[in-house]
């Protein structure tokens, strides 16, 4: 029996063996394992120490990553207190945030402007791979009558080494004994996750021959880790609605960015013989954070940043909030419902918005809807359970075009992060006569820093006109954010 068949045995009732008190310790050193990865707080030297021997882990022979140098350094046991050692910490970790948000520290605004102004340059690089920056993604067929375990087999065989090499560089500092507790946790909240991303999740560890918990960790890690540009615009010449943006993956992980430019890809999800929608992800990610549905609506989920009296990095929040995803069938994953309203035929602009205003969610978004009529152009400010603000395009009142990154659009933006500002004043110089998917792409999505070294792809699409299109971007040169 594989490791992946003995998830289905146990999602199935035949196993009983988790008891509470260990599920809650499984959370627990989850919650450590990604505080432990943060770019922002590395807490790794403060709640690991040397010990005298490695606990051995008794998880099936199955392929997994992170058992870098933990011979040398495993974790102290992670138990629910834990948690409170880490609030009692406060203090430290704010210094630590501030220094990262020091000048020199974490910024987007380019070199050139900390001294005399923004810099609206176009720029254009080649990827160090040999890979041209701006050379289309790579374009698969999901076919949706085909059984979800096996959707994903041919595109993983074609990105198995990219995938692999990912994962392993995102587990490489999951301690072994955290890592052993994973399985554990997704066991318990296997029968709790809707069948189609369950069993695609499961076709995706097989084809990869790793594990399904490290599957699923990885699709929630990018469920709340994007900085992203988006942009919805109303042409004056024609009253159609452009919709694009600029997905920037890897704060604080260069290498994670190179790693994700290598399995980025196109897919285009078919339904009885009839193309359904298209999107743009990662091999082996199976929600949706870029993508459309022609004739009827195109969507882009945006990370919320920095919120709260006291802004904390949304990442510490997501992180209590997806394990709400593994408790509970009330938090859901944004991109999984976006999926699945993508999916479905009777989906319009105006349903979309409702729904994706009313649905609960495992973490804050923006999601930027666009539609096929002039007017049919939002962005939607969401809450974990409700929503916050509703951003409409209003063309008669001279707001043809909105730009949403990672911040509410009502407060000034950081000044360590202001992609808004080159963005908005890059579309003014195009003008709305003038505004189409190409003209988005070389003089807004190509403009530092709205295309910095952070960004991994570059999506342009109009629903009315039945047009999508992907590029992989990569800018050394371009506005850092370290």
């Amino acid at each position: 029996m594989t490791v992946n068949e003995r998830h289905r045995a146990r999602s199935s009732g035949k196993w009983k063996r988790f008891a509470k008190p260990r599920l809650v310790q499984s959370v627990s050193r989850l919650i450590i394992f990604f505080l432990l990865s943060s770019p922002i707080l590395p807490m790794d030297a403060v709640l690991r120490v040397p010990v005298s021997r490695v606990v051995s882990s008794q998880r099936p022979a199955r392929h997994s990553f992170g058992r870098r140098a933990h011979a040398l350094c495993s974790p102290i046991p992670l138990y629910p207190k834990m948690m409170s050692r880490v609030v009692r910490m406060r203090p430290l970790l704010l210094v630590t945030l501030v220094t990262a948000l020091m000048p020199g520290g974490a910024s987007l605004a380019p070199s050139t402007a900390r001294r005399q102004g923004v810099n609206l340059e176009m720029t254009t690089h080649r990827h160090p791979s040999g890979r041209d920056d701006g050379t289309p993604l790579e374009k698969f067929r999901v076919d949706l009558d085909d059984p979800p375990h096996v959707r994903w087999k041919h595109i993983m065989k074609a990105n198995r080494e990219g995938a692999r090499a990912t994962m392993f560089y995102l587990f490489s500092s999951l301690p072994e004994t955290v890592h052993s507790e994973v399985d554990v946790l997704i066991s318990n909240a296997e029968a709790r996750l809707p069948a189609w991303a369950r069993e695609e999740m499961l076709g995706v560890a097989d084809a990869l021959n790793v594990t399904f918990g490290d599957v699923v960790i990885v699709n929630l890690f990018f469920e709340i880790t994007p900085f992203c540009t988006s942009i919805v615009s109303q042409s004056a010449a024609s009253g159609l609605i452009y919709h694009a943006r600029n997905m920037d993956f890897g704060l604080a992980m260069p290498q994670l960015s190179a790693s994700l430019r290598d399995i980025a890809i196109d897919v285009e999800f078919w339904n009885s013989g009839k193309l359904a929608f298209s999107a743009t992800t990662f091999a082996g990610y199976v929600g949706v954070a870029t993508g459309m549905r022609a004739g009827a609506f195109s969507v882009t989920a945006n990370e919320r940043e920095m919120t709260g009296s006291i802004p904390v990095p949304n990442i510490f929040k997501s992180l209590i909030n997806l394990v709400n995803v593994l408790m509970s069938t009330d938090a859901y994953p944004v991109t999984w419902a976006v999926r699945e309203l993508l999916e479905k035929e009777d989906s319009d602009f105006d349903r979309v918005v409702s729904l994706l205003g009313a649905r609960k969610f495992a973490t804050q978004m923006y999601l930027t809807v666009g539609g096929v009529s002039a007017g049919e152009g939002v962005v939607l400010t969401r809450g974990r359970n409700e929503l916050l603000n509703t951003w409409r395009i209003n063309a008669d009142d001279g707001e043809w075009f909105l730009v949403q990154t990672n911040y509410d659009h009502w407060i000034p933006m950081p000044p360590w992060d202001n992609r808004k500002a080159p963005a908005e004043k890059a579309i003014l110089e195009v003008g709305a006569e003038e505004i189409s998917p190409s003209t988005i792409y070389k003089r807004v999505l190509s403009r530092d820093p709205v295309l910095n070294q952070l960004t991994v792809y570059s999506t342009t699409m109009s629903c009315s006109e039945g047009t999508y299109a992907s590029r992989v971007r990569d800018c050394p040169k371009c506005s850092p954010f370290r």
